[in-house]
C-alpha cells in the first residue's frame, strides 16, 4: 500500500506535465496556466484521503507538537483538514476560471500573490483557534500576545 502511494506521488507530476504537453498543441500555451489546478487538485486529494481513515494530515502534524492529542483536539484536527480541502477545492476552481476566461495579469495576481495570502490567513486563524481552544499559551513566540487577549480559553 506504502509502495503504491510512493509511486502515485511520483507519478502525478509527470501525468500533469503529460497532459499539459498532450493539450498545448491542440488548444495554446494557456494550458500552462492550469498548472496550479494541479496542484491545488493534488494537495486536496493528499488531504481529503486521509479524511477516510486514519489519522487526518493536520493530526499527524499537531502529534509533531504534542504527542498526546484529546477527542476534542483530534476532532478539530479532523475538522481542520475539512476546511483546508474546501480551500483547496475553492483554489482549484478559480485558479482554473482565471486560466480559460479570465486576464491574464488578474490571474498572475491571484495565482502569484492572493491565494497565497488566502492560504496564510486560513493558516493563521486556525492557529489562533487552535489556541484559544486548547489554551496552549506556553511556548510559542506570540504567546504573551496571544495571552492579553486570550486570557482564558474554553474548557476542552
Amino acid at each position: 500500500m506504502r509502495l503504491a502511494r510512493g509511486l502515485l506521488a511520483v507519478a502525478y507530476p509527470f501525468t500533469v506535465f503529460g497532459f499539459l504537453r498532450w493539450l498545448e498543441p491542440r488548444w495554446d500555451a494557456r494550458a500552462l496556466l492550469l498548472l496550479p489546478v494541479f496542484v491545488n487538485l493534488g494537495l486536496l486529494y493528499v488531504f481529503a484521503r486521509t479524511l477516510r481513515g486514519g489519522p487526518t494530515i493536520v493530526e499527524r502534524l499537531a502529534r509533531l507538537r504534542e504527542p498526546a492529542l484529546s477527542a476534542a483536539q483530534v476532532r478539530h484536527c479532523r475538522t481542520t483538514t475539512a476546511v483546508w480541502c474546501a480551500f483547496f477545492a475553492a483554489n482549484a476552481a478559480i485558479c482554473t476560471a482565471l486560466a480559460w476566461v479570465g486576464l491574464l495579469w488578474l490571474w498572475t495576481l491571484y495565482t502569484g500573490v492572493i491565494s497565497y495570502v488566502l492560504g496564510a490567513l486560513l493558516f493563521g486563524v486556525e492557529w489562533l483557534v487552535r489556541s484559544w481552544r486548547f489554551h496552549h499559551l506556553t511556548a510559542a513566540w506570540a504567546d504573551p500576545l496571544l495571552r492579553r487577549f486570550f486570557p482564558e480559553g474554553p474548557a476542552t
